[in-house]
């Protein structure tokens, strides 16, 4: 079968929706022909570009699509199966896929339209049976930490030794970071005795002139790293409420997560709520790491390492080809 993925990353936009599809991809086409659609606004921009060379970097073909006419250029994608993965689309842009495309699908972590006129729908955060999807009779869902999509470095591991004493704490904040508040996390955690602190920017990244000037034996920075291996080297986590948590909770490493954007305020509530997290913010973060005490640590540890089980792209993939 021939499957489309559309999604896209970028400076701006970062590089979640890329990232968590490319997953999703990489098991399809063990049996499919996968390529992506991703949007393009002028030659001149690189709005998009760090979504489409990554996507290229994975083996994957990838076509255009003019973001001014997605709806039109979109008819026009010769595929079985079409993926949406973006916050950029309404209940219209779905009606249009339904009329075209064999099969289609999404992926949704906040209820982005009232009724979602798809065959399949994937939401892999904690919350998502609470929002009560509008779709039709036989709609797959595929709701909750089940479906958590990780990579393959994030699966089947070793547990995590939690140390007595906090010496090693990873700050990521995601891809891109705009606001460049991981400086400002510098500033307030660099005070801490006897800690290292890992900072991991990633290709979006704007900021790195500005952080240079931190490092030292005590602040370490990577660029597009191995976060699975810093992750298992560092006590804590200082993280950014998006799919780095899953990944987090998978190697359990008890984590302060810091809300950046508004659709990730929920994820934030939910996996506090639950002892996987303590949900912060900067005013509070200094504080909030000085109570985390070795036992509390062990706790969300724990609770990280059962909602994740590592096979929720295959879970996927099994719905996705069955539908097929």
């Amino acid at each position: 079968m021939n499957i489309c993925i559309r999604a896209d990353g970028g400076n701006t936009i970062g590089m979640g929706h890329i990232m968590r599809t490319l997953v999703i991809a990489q098991k399809l086409k063990e049996n499919n022909n996968v390529f992506y659609a991703c949007r393009m606004d002028d030659s001149l921009s690189d709005k998009y570009k760090l979504g489409i060379e990554k996507v290229e970097s994975e083996g994957f073909n990838v076509i255009t699509l003019n973001e001014n006419n997605l709806k039109t250029e979109v008819k026009d994608i010769k595929a079985d199966c079409i993926i949406t993965d973006s916050y950029d689309v309404d209940e219209g842009y779905f009606n249009i896929l339904k009329k075209h495309f064999k099969i289609s699908g999404c992926l949704d972590d906040e209820k982005i339209c009232n009724y979602f006129n798809v065959d399949f729908l994937i939401n892999q955060n904690m919350y998502a049976a609470d929002l009560n999807y509008n779709v039709n009779l036989d709609t797959e869902l595929m709701l909750g930490n089940k479906y958590i999509i990780l990579r393959d470095e994030f699966r089947n591991l070793k547990k995590k030794e939690i140390k007595k004493n906090i010496e090693n704490i990873m700050i990521t904040l995601g891809g891109g970071d705009n606001d460049n508040l991981t400086e400002a996390i510098i500033k307030s955690l660099v005070k801490l005795k006897n800690v290292v602190l890992h900072i991991v920017v990633g290709p979006a990244f704007k900021y790195m002139e500005n952080l240079k000037k931190y490092q030292s034996s005590n602040v370490k920075l990577y660029f597009n790293a191995n976060m699975a291996k810093i992750m298992r080297e560092c006590d804590i986590a200082v993280a950014s409420c998006g799919t780095t948590l899953y990944e987090l909770a998978a190697m359990g490493v008890p984590t302060v997560g810091l809300v950046v954007a508004k659709n990730q305020t929920l994820a934030a509530e939910t996996m506090d709520a639950k002892g996987i997290i303590k949900y912060s913010d900067l005013k509070k973060i200094y504080e909030d790491i000085a109570h985390l005490s070795y036992e509390k640590r062990k706790y969300m540890s724990f609770n990280g390492y059962n909602i994740v089980d590592g096979m929720g792209v295959n879970r996927i993939v099994e719905v996705i080809e069955r539908i097929l």
